[in-house]
């Protein structure tokens, strides 16, 4: 008797399997083909779960950046303020992570000219920014930031401090280990005023 296929597995699957083809050989180089080869399966396998390329990719998208938002909510739900649990969830400095950035710059190369893909990680970028605003009115709130931090411009400067560290240590790991990722951003929590 056949094996029955849980469809939600199987997605799962296929979206981990596109995001090391992405991570490894780039988006443009991503086929159909090469996910379904990566698993062992044929390419109508893929099409059964996905109608085409441009869907699994977005499906692909979406998942990785599901996944930093759960990392963010599971830390929160252990008692870590949020910030902490923000700054955590998008620092590259485990596998899982490094693999979400390398994504995700695929990602971003990708969108220009590029109007869903663009629309979608400018939305996805603006619910961060705001994740981070949260987290900083929350660190003012428990005096650990003093009251006149502008959380805008502060979740504004943190969020490229982000992007900025992540992408140099997507780009030259050596450089960037996770101590000195989350150093740097320490550092910028204490020009902040952050007292701890």
């Amino acid at each position: 008797m056949p094996r029955v296929v849980d469809g939600d597995e199987r997605r799962a699957e296929l979206i981990a399997a596109t995001s090391a083809e992405i991570a490894s050989r780039g988006l443009a180089n991503v086929t159909l083909r090469s996910v379904a080869r990566a698993r062992g399966w044929t390419t109508g396998i893929v099409t059964h779960y996905f109608a085409d390329k441009r869907e699994l990719l977005m499906a692909t998208f979406r998942e990785r950046a599901d996944r930093a938002r759960r990392h963010i909510e599971e830390q929160v739900a252990t008692g870590i303020p949020l910030l902490d649990a923000a700054v955590d969830a998008a620092l590259p400095v485990d596998d899982e992570r490094m693999l979400d950035w390398r994504v995700f710059l695929a990602y971003m190369g990708a969108a220009i000219g590029e109007e869903e893909l663009d629309a979608l990680l400018r939305d996805r970028q603006q619910r961060y920014h705001d994740t981070l605003r949260e987290g900083i009115l929350d660190e003012i709130g428990a005096g650990r930031l003093p009251v006149d931090v502008d959380p805008d411009h502060g979740s504004t400067r943190l969020l490229a401090t982000l992007n900025g560290v992540a992408t140099l240590a997507v780009l030259t790991p050596d450089r960037w280990p996770p101590a000195i990722q989350r150093a740097v951003v320490a550092e910028h929590l204490a020009a902040l005023g952050r007292t701890r």
